[in-house]
């Protein structure tokens, strides 16, 4: 006997007729090409897995656990969803047009979709523990930008309240004011741009006592303590293909006013600008439809003061 979303597919070539026990199908859904994904969610915990399908074939639990070559092929049918989101919102003011979003899809599979493809064909990012903000020393950033002294130390210092969240920029050391913020799973995520520059703060809502992660993708740097700071791109990228409605709330937000400093959470403004310029010292899978774990951080990049749309560009050859 099969099961409910699973009659038609082949495990090794035979019908699936049983599972892990607690596990069950929660749905089915068409990805891109052949492709399409079954999520599974477990009664007594409610965590969620996915097996993802060529045609009616089961070809592995996770994105990272396909072979390479339907790996590829799967992650180049989602270009059209994340290279306009990659070169443009994540890291970049909004673009005039934008490209189609992945809305109908389970969260849990855009996720790894998002996350897969942004370690396949995104520039390598630079993960940093908090630790390196405590020094107090200028930041130079792997795209050539330097981040003044003191900033990041502020910029980590931000705590949230129930008004507006303004920081400090660490770069112009500006005040500015949060243009969203919006949850995707246990992290709130809020996006700050000044001129052409974007970066994020992100609190993990299940580890309170963590100071948040700083995202600054046109680096691209993760400053961070979070034990899955090196997700956090992915699933930033991942929340804009699945809420194509984050076009119309960047471009409706206010940018920052000297009122708000009375009615804001002002965090970590420096009275006094420091030169952006100035000088800092040199800086030396499984086959089971349970949960993969993500893959480590990346190792670090050489400076680069490309940036992130000409180095994806670069990266891609396709265009």
């Amino acid at each position: 006997m099969t099961l409910p979303l699973l009659d038609d597919v082949k495990l090794d070539g035979f019908p699936v007729e049983q599972l892990y026990p607690g596990w069950a199908p929660l749905s089915r859904a068409p990805v891109a090409d052949d492709f399409s994904v079954v999520v599974f969610t477990e009664a007594s915990t409610s965590r969620q897995a996915c097996w993802w399908l060529e045609g009616e074939n089961y070809r592995g639990s996770h994105v990272l656990a396909l072979d390479p070559s339907l790996r590829k092929r799967l992650l180049a049918a989602m270009d059209p969803v994340f290279w306009p989101l990659a070169s443009g919102v994540l890291g970049s003011p909004l673009p005039d047009q934008t490209g189609p979003s992945c809305d109908s899809l389970p969260e849990i599979a855009v996720n790894e979709l998002a996350g897969s493809w942004l370690e396949g064909y995104a520039p390598h990012t630079l993960l940093l523990p908090s630790g390196h903000a405590d020094s107090g020393e200028a930041l130079p950033c792997p795209n050539g930008r330097k981040i003044g002294a003191n900033r990041i130390t502020a910029l980590l210092a931000a705590q949230r309240g129930n008004g507006p969240l303004i920081v400090s920029s660490p770069f112009t050391a500006l005040p500015l004011l949060a243009q969203i913020t919006f949850q995707t799973g246990p992290l709130s995520v809020s996006r700050f741009q000044e001129a052409d520059t974007v970066f994020y703060l992100i609190w993990n809502d299940a580890l309170p006592a963590l100071r948040p992660s700083f995202y600054y993708p046109d680096a691209p740097l993760v400053i961070s303590d979070d034990p899955g700071g090196a997700m956090i791109p992915g699933l930033i990228l991942s929340w804009y293909a699945r809420h194509p409605e984050h076009v119309v709330l960047i471009r409706e937000a206010r940018p920052f006013r000297a009122e708000d400093f009375g009615v804001g959470q002002a965090s970590g403004l420096r009275p006094k600008p420091v030169e952006e310029n100035s000088s800092p010292p040199p800086v030396a899978p499984a086959s089971s439809p349970l949960p993969l774990k993500q893959p480590a951080s990346a190792s670090p990049p050489q400076a680069s003061r490309q940036g992130l749309k000409s180095r994806l560009k670069s990266l891609f050859g396709r265009l």
